[in-house]
């Protein structure tokens, strides 16, 4: 399968809106007309408050996958039942995670004026701003994001990395965002023993490119602020997700049947979760889940999710060994015109798969 050495240009963007971080540290900037923009039209549904449901959040142990039989257990059931479990042991070592905590802290307390030297352009999400922004009218996130493609590094455009003259930062993105994407590798083709696939490389490509979304959830100050969402609903439109937890604050939820569920990470764990890319591929054995961050009225959250896909020039669909004697519930879509599709989306449930699902009438 062909592998593009150059991402495509002209993905497409997002409009630009106001800074998040910038209105939360000015208070009395944030006028009723301006707040508006960023209110739900009713209070958010309160999470579940059951602790053995966020206690049944399952917990994969990486380094017992390999030759445990019942950690692949595991695995299949979170992929099947939950689309989401957190990761232990993984082996990316201390160091590692605590210089990229540190650099994402560095980078979002910089002063908004060296911030915007790595703004988005209007032809893609890469940058500092935020995504998914399709329309004027459109309720915002109260976050603001940092948004970089790492791998492979022929990808990267480092007009939107700080120069290593400055920071560390390139340094510990580099063997962060290497780290990642072996833990990310190796779940997959864990995930490819588990559903009987005798190519593991069927499911192993799907970590073969790698973005990263540093996220800033500031401090909400509004009264209405059981309205505001730090990110709407939605399912990870990639293949895998990795998200490392940067501030101890908790905010993100998952859909649990009409529940919303906190989870509330391990020390040291990463939490995963099934993109809507695995859950298209293995004709929906591996289901994509919906999740949100909420805010708080006092605290900041920061957090690092890496997004794991496919390269330029493959192509996405259920695999045949997944379809068997039935149908194909995905149509097959070339990556690129598939990243064109979810950057065009605002995120809204599960839009990008239902955008794909193939409707069968009788």
């Amino acid at each position: 399968m062909e592998c593009w050495e150059k991402k495509p240009r002209n993905l497409g963007g997002s409009l630009p809106v106001p800074n998040v971080q910038d209105l939360a540290a000015r208070p009395d900037h944030l006028t009723p007309t301006l707040l508006r923009r960023y209110l739900r039209p009713h209070h958010l549904p309160l999470p579940a408050d059951d602790h053995h449901a966020m206690a049944m959040i399952p917990v994969v142990d990486f380094a017992r996958l390999i030759d445990h039989h019942e950690e692949a257990a595991k695995l299949r059931h979170a992929c099947e039942e939950w689309g989401f479990f957190q990761v232990i042991n993984h082996g990316i070592a201390d160091e590692t995670v605590e210089e990229m905590k540190r650099d994402v802290m560095a980078f979002f307390n910089l002063p908004l004026a060296d911030k915007a030297a790595f703004a988005q352009q209007p032809e893609w999400i890469e940058g500092y701003g935020q995504a998914f922004v399709t329309s004027e009218d459109q309720t915002l996130d109260w976050s603001d994001l940092y948004f970089l493609t790492t791998q492979p590094p022929s990808y990267r455009d480092l007009r939107f990395w700080p120069p290593e003259t400055s920071s560390t930062f390139r340094r510990s993105m580099d063997r962060y965002s290497l780290e990642t994407q072996r833990v990310a590798t190796e779940l997959l083709r864990a995930m490819a023993r588990t559903l009987g696939l005798r190519d593991a490389d069927k499911m192993t490509r799907l970590a073969a490119a790698q973005s990263m979304r540093m996220n800033y959830y500031p401090p909400c100050p509004a009264k209405e602020r059981d309205r505001v969402l730090g990110v709407s609903p939605h399912s990870d439109a990639v293949g895998l997700t990795l998200l490392l937890q940067v501030s101890p604050v908790k905010g993100l939820q998952i859909r649990r049947g009409d529940d919303w569920i906190p989870v509330d990470p391990i020390p040291g764990a990463l939490v995963a979760n099934v993109g809507d890319v695995v859950e298209m591929v293995t004709n929906g054995r591996y289901k994509s889940i919906e999740h949100r961050v909420v805010v708080d009225a006092a605290q900041e959250r920061v957090s690092v999710a890496a997004f794991h896909n496919a390269t330029f020039g493959s192509t996405y669909g259920p695999l045949e060994e997944m379809v068997g004697g039935g149908e194909a519930r995905y149509r097959s879509i070339s990556v690129e015109d598939y990243v064109r599709l979810v950057v065009s989306s605002k995120l809204q449930g599960k839009n990008i798969l239902d955008a794909v699902k193939i409707i069968t009438t009788t």
